[in-house]
């Protein structure tokens, strides 16, 4: 009898399976990251005197975000298991299907990220002064990890999901709280991802060196490395619990970002039947838009129908 394998076996087999894909795809997203982290440095080296200011270079997740979007779509494709991935097509096409939500995260994720930085830097310098400010600093910490539990979601559910926005970061900030063993799981394999980096880095021999060194491993492997270590271990979490949500109704997304209503089998058609607790009647529309139930794609109209029936059988029970 074969062994059940480990989940981080399948993580390696699964990434280094994939390498040459993961590896194009942080090439495909150094592109943008070179020409907006350089506009953003020169920018600093005119305004500042040759001085960097670290908030403003943060600035430039803002038109970077949207490039991330292919770097999500390709590694969620590979982290899940799919065995041909094409990349420059899923990149480009994720892109241009979410440009313009993602430059909202990325607007929004600069803010909190520039508002971190500016917190850790001022209690960090403090924690000499009394314990309140390490009380502080700790807090920030966490406000830190729970800001990145988030960000595991928010960029893959955009991809995956066509829901509103609004929706995304409701459903982001519950499994921030509530998908923590899986986010714990995504944490432990970023800091040994980064751990390896680091020590790559460090012993790279002078400080000219390590600089190219970073260099390269940004532009070859940490941004795709490291979304599909986080998006291996939240992606299955994710999609268990929103396919019992009611407010997802608008139905997942395929590889080009077109939405999927796939026409069940005739010998499917029909309802599945159970109790209606998974449903908000009052949500209900008659329309072919499909909304999950008893672990099943059903249209709204349907299931309005069937509930309509039922309704009046009971109607004429109570008469009887």
């Amino acid at each position: 009898m074969e062994r059940k394998r480990m989940r981080f076996e399948i993580l390696l087999e699964r990434y280094f399976s994939n390498f040459l894909r993961i590896l194009l795809t942080n090439i495909l997203f150094a592109v943008p990251s070179v020409l907006f982290f350089g506009l953003f440095y020169f920018l600093n080296i005119a305004l500042f005197s040759g001085k960097v200011s670290t908030l403003l270079m943060l600035i430039a997740i803002i038109p970077l975000f949207p490039f991330y979007a292919g770097v999500v779509a390709v590694c969620r494709n590979t982290a899940r298991g799919d065995a041909r991935v094409p990349v420059f097509k899923t990149f480009v096409t994720a892109v241009k299907n979410n440009f313009m939500p993602f430059l909202l995260h990325g607007l929004i994720l600069c803010i909190v990220t520039e508002l971190s930085y500016l917190s850790l830097t001022l209690y960090g310098s403090f924690l000499s002064r009394g314990w309140i400010f390490i009380v502080l600093f700790c807090i920030t910490i966490l406000f830190v990890l729970f800001l990145l539990y988030v960000t595991f979601y928010v960029p893959l559910m955009n991809i995956t999901y066509d829901i509103p926005l609004k929706y995304i970061y409701k459903n982001s900030l519950l499994m921030a709280f509530g998908e923590l063993k899986n986010n714990f799981f995504a944490t432990v394999a970023l800091a040994v991802v980064f751990g390896i980096l680091f020590t790559v880095i460090v012993f790279s021999g002078t400080a000219t060196v390590m600089l190219i060194a970073m260099i390269a491993l940004w532009v070859l492997l940490i941004p795709a490395t490291c979304t599909f270590m986080y998006v291996f271990f939240v992606y299955d979490g994710m999609t268990s619990i929103i396919s019992t949500k009611n407010d997802i109704n608008a139905g997942i997304k395929d590889i080009d970002g077109n939405l999927i209503k796939k026409e069940e089998p005739e010998e499917q058609m029909n309802v599945p039947v159970g109790d209606f607790d998974d449903i908000d009647i009052s949500t209900l529309k008659d329309t072919d838009d499909y909304i999950f139930h008893n672990g099943r794609m059903v249209k709204q109209s349907a299931l309005l129908k069937m509930l309509k029936e039922r309704g009046a059988e009971k109607d004429g029970d109570r008469h009887d």
